[in-house]
């Protein structure tokens, strides 16, 4: 009988415990939320009032950037905690 790989089997259960669920859940939707505050500042035109169009760019980089960095942060923070609660041997 051929030796059977547990490398898929690992992933599939560490992708299904609640703690990963709830951290890939978490990344998506700060993902979404940045997105749309991205595409609602989005510039449509020129605007002429620069009183108006310096905060709404500053909240729109401030989306462009929070839009990769959360999730990315949210993902890092959930395995983490998910790695450090995890009794030896398990993934």
């Amino acid at each position: 009988m051929a030796l059977k790989s547990r490398v898929f089997d690992d992933l599939l259960y560490f992708a299904s415990a609640s703690r990963s669920k709830s951290a890939v859940t978490l990344a998506a939707v700060s993902f979404a939320v940045c997105h749309l505050v991205v595409m609602g500042t989005a510039s449509s035109g020129v605007s002429a009032d620069i009183d108006v169009e310096i905060p709404r760019q500053l909240v729109h980089f401030a989306a462009e950037f929070c839009r990769f960095a959360l999730p990315l942060g949210f993902m890092v923070a959930g395995f983490a905690i998910r790695a450090k609660k995890a009794p030896p041997g398990q993934p």
